[in-house]
């Protein structure tokens, strides 16, 4: 069976290798109702409980019966000290002393399995200080030396292509990134951290918990080896809210080929990884687990009173958008596209107007741009310019939804998955102003509603002295809506689009979560809709040939000025 399970993932594997695609594992999880369970095709897993539920036992026994992947396991419990000077060694010992706690072995299979366990684990893999900071700095020393080495060789020889990235080089840029005020400075043998402002230069020895955390998460993650199934235990620890799902994103885009595993209490944290499993441990009994896969989307609204101590804990620039965490893709969306912003998922689209319109007028937040991003709706041309000036943006299409039906993504998407765009388009397009068609009554209501709402709105909120003006006024409106011309007046604009085939203005103007749903365009692929939703949000995790198209394309329909 195991070499059956073996020959499974080599062949997954080998198929990443041939068409470039992600990592695909499949991952063995304990019995449940005396059925096994496995999980598969994911990018990550999370699991979530209550203390007490089993969340590290079942890491480890996932660690510990899953004998035919790499596996790299990052304790919740650790020591963060790091060494102030570093020796280079030996490249294979110190990678052997950095993944498994010893080196000198003939024997690699026992050093993978019981060796790791007694000498990375000290036997307790449940309760050990992982202490492999002073290993995990020797290990990225030594390959900084060696390949440093071999980039003087190639050069000598006249070969100007040899790539000499060092690990150490991923692990600043990633770090910078995420700390947006330190940079690392790499010298021989240490690494020194100076402020953004290039004043009190230390050692990295002296940086605080969370910086070294950051630093510990990056080297562990980057130092794993290739196609590796990454155990992270509490993936939080040391860390602002705010910087915790940034850092996790670069991380993860740093290694496409692994899966990882988080075991975490933040369930915000926990809903935000695209195409993830989560997994709910119920309790944890005679070695047995009861727990339940459920959808990444499920969540919990987050507290609005936590917001303004979020903002402030966290040095970047701040993007307030719409949606629970039941029904985020703006949030997948946004922070992928415009990575230079927290950004942070609201209720609706007035919790996000107030937000923004709060924030900017703080004067403790003067060092921080604040936007939101708010669905286009059935808003006016007016209404979108006054929201501009109060730093809020709408997309050129009607919903967040409607983006994945933009032809430049359909594009990306057929030449990704070898289809024919044309056709595809023109099939999608043929199915987008059927919908229309079909829902012309229905759209072209939601438009009334709106513009009548908006007179009321702004006759109601005129300044009355008296109970007699305010009824005054309120009957004027009533004798002065002529709802019958308002509803001819967008019937015939419908009827244009569908007239003129305006593909672009009928995303512009559809208002509904279902419309990709009919246009089949995901089982064009062989897809469900949420499976084709979460492809294209996984294209935008990636710094290549696909990824920055995408971001250029949603940048173009989504502009923040």
């Amino acid at each position: 069976m195991i070499n059956v399970i073996l020959e499974i993932n080599y062949f997954l594997i080998f198929c990443r290798i041939i068409f470039k695609k992600e990592i695909c594992m499949r991952i063995k999880l304990p019995l449940l109702n005396n059925q096994q369970i496995y999980v598969e095709d994911k990018k990550s897993i999370v699991l979530v409980g209550a203390n007490g539920s089993g969340k590290t036992r079942m890491s480890i026994w996932i660690d510990e019966n899953n004998s035919d992947l790499n596996i790299h396991r990052i304790s919740a419990q650790k020591s963060l000290n790091i060494p102030e000077f570093v020796s280079p060694s030996e490249l294979e010992n110190a990678k052997e002393k950095f993944l498994y706690g010893r080196t000198g072995f003939d024997d690699k299979d026992w050093l993978h399995t019981r060796g790791k366990k007694l000498n990375r684990w000290n036997d307790k893999p449940e309760t050990h200080l992982l202490s492999d900071f002073d290993y995990l700095m020797e290990y990225l020393f030594t390959e900084n030396y060696e390949k440093s080495i071999k980039y003087r060789d190639q050069h000598k020889e006249g070969n100007l292509d040899f790539d000499n990235e060092t690990l150490l080089e991923q692990i600043k840029n990633i770090f910078e990134n995420v700390i947006t005020h330190r940079k690392l400075q790499i010298d021989a043998g240490k690494v020194s951290v100076v402020s953004s402002n290039e004043e009190n230069l230390y050692n990295a020895s002296q940086m605080s918990d969370g910086e070294r955390a950051i630093f510990h998460f990056i080297g562990e993650v980057l130092c794993a080896e290739s196609n590796s199934l990454i155990i992270v235990d509490e993936p939080e620890n040391h860390l602002h809210s705010s910087i915790l799902k940034r850092l996790w994103d670069n991380i993860e885009k740093s290694r496409p080929d692994c899966v990882f595993l988080y075991i975490t209490h933040n369930f915000d944290f926990a809903i935000s990884r695209v195409n993830s499993q989560i997994i709910w441990l119920k309790s944890y009994k005679n070695k047995e687990w009861d727990y339940k896969l459920i959808n990444e989307d499920e969540n919990t609204d987050d507290d609005l009173d936590c917001l303004k101590l979020e903002l402030l804990g966290s040095r970047q620039n701040v993007m307030f958008v719409e949606g629970t965490k039941n029904n985020s893709f703006d949030q997948k969306i946004y922070s992928r596209i415009y990575s230079e912003y927290n950004v942070l998922s609201l209720e609706s689209c007035s919790n996000v107007i107030q937000a923004v319109k709060t924030y900017n007028n703080t004067n403790d937040l003067h060092h921080m741009n604040v936007v939101g991003i708010i669905d286009r709706d059935r808003r006016t041309e007016d209404e979108i310019l006054n929201l501009k000036s109060d730093n809020i943006y709408v997309p050129d299409v009607a919903e967040v939804e409607n983006l994945f039906l933009l032809p430049e993504v359909i594009e990306i998407m057929c030449k990704k998955e070898i289809k024919d765009y044309n056709e595809t388009l023109e099939f999608v397009k043929e199915n987008t102003f059927k919908f229309l068609e079909d829902h012309e009554e229905e759209q072209a209501i939601l438009f009334v509603k709106h513009q009548v709402m908006n007179i009321i709105n702004q006759n109601v909120n005129k300044k009355h002295n008296t109970i007699d003006s305010l009824k005054s006024e309120t009957q004027n409106i009533s004798q002065n809506i002529n709802i019958d011309e308002i509803y001819k007046k967008e019937i015939k604009n419908i009827e244009t689009i569908i007239k003129d085939r305006d593909y672009l203005l009928a995303l512009k103007t559809i208002n509904n979560k279902g419309l990709l749903n009919f246009t089949k365009l995901p089982s064009e692929f062989g897809w469900k809709t949420d499976y084709y939703q979460n492809q294209v949000i996984n294209i935008l995790c990636y710094d290549n040939e696909y990824g920055d198209r995408l971001k250029e394309i949603f940048k173009k329909y989504i502009k923040i000025e």
